[in-house]
């Protein structure tokens, strides 16, 4: 079969391995869609392969269908795939917190993951598509799930204004689970104009750029001088952070989930903004599978409802052959992209 293999920073290859192995509690998922994500990016171009373990098939974003099983009943069955396992014996995992297991492995770092034409996945780990879930849709259920989890953390419902800080398919999934809620003002600050205008096309007529608007006087506008009753940072930058607690109302919460690619500074500002304003501070991390809230769950049926439009936030697809050009679209980011998938067959399109 066809893998992309990491060997290396800036050493990505697509080669011809034998199809794996799948043990009694596993699958073997025949893959249709696989995503690109930002730490994919970052493994490529700068990091290379984690710990030991080049070389590595990346992606853990991935949707199939089932072509080998104990139970023949699964055998056709499509699915998407939860990326992380966890050990079920650490503390972590004991407490009902397994997103912070201490022995978490990942389909696409440690396990082999998505981006081959074929993977094994343990049968705990397979979400169900419903028939009107395209495998394009599915792949982005991660993103969704992500998503929801940081949404239901800033606890904003009908008549809320709610401030997102980014807008890659998860900031976009954010916006469609705010919608859903019917939270009145949906406020969504790009990093560029194209990424707000593409925003705007999605109907979330609300959206601004961070460089040529003043986030913070629109928020003030649009509110009355209240402010915001809940941001979600999800840049990872400095500057959104703070603008997020300035556009915050007293009392309101602030939802971090953007990882910094370099240090973060707390500025004296930004400590008394939180301290004067008695902001909420949350972080948001991962998301759940079959722990209460099911967030998994949850965004398949978002998906099949068209609550979440996954599939409208796919702007680029590719074959395999074409890896080099993909993450090259990603990297160097010369023009607008939301989500990029590599898509293995005609049946990944739709």
């Amino acid at each position: 079969m066809k893998a992309l293999r990491l060997y290396g920073a800036r050493d990505l290859r697509l080669e011809e391995v034998e199809r794996p192995e799948r043990t009694k509690d596993e699958v073997l998922l025949e893959v249709k869609a696989s995503g690109i994500s930002m730490s994919d990016v970052k493994s490529v171009y700068e990091t290379g392969a984690a710990g030991d373990n080049a070389p590595q098939i990346l992606g853990h974003e991935f949707a199939g269908r089932i072509v080998e099983a104990e139970d023949v009943a699964l055998v056709g069955r499509a699915a998407a795939a939860y990326p992380m396992l966890f050990c079920g014996r650490c503390m972590a995992c004991l407490d009902g917190r397994p997103r912070d297991c201490g022995e978490m492995q990942l389909y696409g770092a440690g396990r082999a993951g998505g981006m081959a034409e074929f993977v094994a996945v343990k049968k705990q780990n397979l979400v169900f598509l419903p028939p009107d879930v395209s495998f394009r849709a599915a792949a982005l259920t991660g993103a969704a799930a992500v998503a929801l989890h940081a949404f239901r953390k800033t606890g904003v419902g009908p008549g809320s204004t709610l401030v997102v800080f980014g807008l890659g398919s998860i900031g976009l999934a954010l916006a469609s689970w705010a919608r859903e809620a019917d939270v009145r003002n949906i406020v969504l600050v790009a990093r560029t104009m194209e990424k707000a205008a593409f925003a705007r096309s999605l109907g979330f007529l609300q959206s601004v750029d961070i460089e040529g608007s003043d986030v913070y006087n629109y928020v003030m506008r649009l509110t009355g001088g209240r402010g915001a009753d809940a941001c979600i940072e999800g840049l990872g930058e400095g500057g959104a952070l703070e603008t997020a607690l300035l556009s915050v109302k007293r009392g309101g919460r602030v939802v971090v989930m953007g990882r910094p690619e370099k240090s973060l500074e707390m500025t004296g500002l930004m400590y008394d903004l939180l301290l004067q304003k008695e902001v909420e501070l949350h972080g948001a991390w991962k998301s759940s599978l079959n722990t209460r809230p099911a967030e998994w769950l949850d965004a398949m049926n978002a998906m099949r409802s068209h609550a979440v439009d996954a599939e409208a936030l796919v702007t680029h697809t590719f074959p395999f052959e074409k890896y080099e050009e993909a993450f090259a679209l990603l990297h160097d980011k010369q023009e607008m992209y939301c989500k990029v998938l590599f898509v293995n067959g005609e049946e990944a399109h739709g």
